[in-house]
């Protein structure tokens, strides 16, 4: 019906995955149908909204089609013709979008344009999997041919650069990590200087390569550096050093980069040398600690904080003296409760970021988590945001298992959710039942929110231990509180 802006619907998902079922087996039919449906369905014909719209709509869940195609069919099982024609649809959408669909003509498509285009993008992250040389290659070509700077060019190029944000780095083969290595270091935001706006494309280059980076960085505990790929280590290394020595000199000599550059900045010290990255760990603290005093440089510098600690957790505090390890988790947490009681951190987002901040370093060290950051929180002289981030980093650090992240989506639904800026509204104990109650929409049920193993497998963190000192914190009599909500706390 061409209203393809929904909310997932089970069946639809079920029958993308019966087709990717059959990507394995006979992937050659399997696409030829999918080509033949999409052509019978595209609308022909008048060029108004609405067919502008199931347009959109087909393109919309032939994309979908093709993402779980890609994952599922061997290399081998397409010819190079066909692989190549599914690398043009996704470059011609890159290049052409407006030339197909303008969002200034059709402002009510905005929408369904961009999940598009999303979608393209993410198609082009598969096919990145199994032809990321045929994938790097063409994209180098297409920035290439708009080098002369029109207004039209300019557009395109930008359009593609966004469009390379899902792609998959291999670093697992020799010869995977070298071609990975060849990418980013071709891709250095600035080793293109176009004639006129260069700010704009190197702020789009910067943030493409933070976005493909970042599932290196965050890939869990222990994942980094590969293992048994040391001679190419060392070059990535080298790559990656270059590129982050240049960009620090380019946000010295302008600010306006730091928004753009900080977050590249901090991933390429993240994935670089590991001697470089004890080394520079404490400095680069540091002066993320200067940009969350400036308040248009917070919430990024807040982002780059956790991501680099979280890094250190995962990937060296292991094979540290543990005294070392705490002084810098006392340097960042007391850095951060010293922001939030001087009323610097308002949003919600970064209110969402502290509570990630909790379950992070619960991860790896529950007692400080609880000792130095939640119960500093709880405390009764603390500000209500203050509490409130305190009771859902509690309630995080309960039902969030061992070894894996919780993101802040975990909190958006109404009955977990709470705004930054609201007042502690009621007493402690309403706030408490409020957010610990099950909702329909959590995707966590009262029962894996249990610490204890759930039906599910999933085990929280036990805080038994640390009851009697939450409730002195908050000052509230744990006594009447419903028996399943005494379970979800320990």
């Amino acid at each position: 019906d061409g209203q393809y802006l929904r909310a997932s619907d089970p069946a639809y998902e079920q029958v993308l995955d019966s087709l990717a079922m059959v990507a394995r087996h006979t992937p050659v039919h399997l696409l030829e149908a999918l080509r033949k449906w999409r052509e019978s369905e595209s609308p022909k014909g008048a060029n108004d909204a609405s067919t502008f719209q199931r347009k959109l709509a087909v393109e919309c869940i032939f994309c979908s089609a093709c993402i779980r195609f890609v994952e599922c069919c061997p290399q081998e099982g397409l010819t190079e013709k066909l692989w190549i024609g599914l690398e043009d649809f996704v470059f011609d959408w890159l290049i052409n979008k407006d030339r197909v669909v303008s969002q200034t003509e059709y402002p009510s498509l905005v929408d369904l344009r961009g999940l598009l285009l999303d979608l393209v993008a993410q198609l082009l992250g598969a096919l990145s999997r199994i032809r990321f040389s045929s994938v790097t290659e063409r994209f180098f070509m297409e920035l290439n041919a708009r080098r002369i700077d029109t207004s039209v060019a300019r557009s395109e190029t930008l359009s593609i650069i966004n469009g390379m944000r899902y792609l998959k780095l291999g670093v697992t083969t020799i010869g995977a990590l070298n071609a990975s290595t060849s990418f980013v270091a071709k891709a250095n935001p600035l080793n293109r200087i176009p004639p006129k706006r260069k700010t704009e494309l190197h702020h789009a280059l910067c943030n493409m390569l933070s976005s493909i980076l970042a599932p290196l960085a965050d890939g869990g505990k222990s994942h980094w550096p590969p293992l048994g790929v040391e001679p190419a280590l060392t070059l990535w290394y080298v790559a990656v050093t270059r590129i982050g020595g240049q960009l620090m000199h380019w946000m010295e000599k302008q600010s306006k980069h730091i928004t753009v550059g900080c977050p590249l900045v901090t991933l390429l010290l993240c994935l670089g040398d590991p001697h470089d990255f004890n080394s520079n760990f404490g400095p680069h603290m540091e002066h993320l600690y200067k940009l969350l005093r400036e308040k248009n440089y917070r919430s990024m510098a807040l982002d780059c904080l956790h991501r680099v600690v979280r890094f250190y957790l995962n990937v060296y505090a292991d094979h540290q003296p543990k005294n070392r390890v705490w002084d810098y988790l006392h340097s960042v947490t007391s850095q951060l409760l010293a922001f939030l009681k001087k009323g610097s951190l308002t949003q919600d987002l970064q209110h969402d970021k502290l509570v990630e901040f909790c379950v992070t370093i619960a991860e790896s060290n529950l007692d400080f988590a609880m000792n130095h950051m939640i119960l500093e929180l709880l405390r009764i002289d603390s500000l209500s945001e203050a509490k409130v981030i305190g009771l859902r980093a509690l309630l995080a650090v309960v039902i969030s298992p061992s070894g894996r992240r919780v993101s802040s989506d975990m909190f958006h639904g109404d009955d977990v959710h709470f705004s930054a800026t609201s007042s502690l509204r009621g007493s402690i104990a309403s706030l408490w039942s409020s957010s610990v109650s099950a909702s329909p929409r959590n995707s966590y049920s009262m029962q894996s929110a249990s610490p204890v193993s759930s039906d599910a497998g999933i085990t929280g963190h036990d805080i038994s231990q640390y009851i009697p000192k939450v409730k002195h914190a908050i000052g509230f009599n744990f006594e009447g509180m419903p028996q399943h909500l005494l379970e979800c706390t320990g």
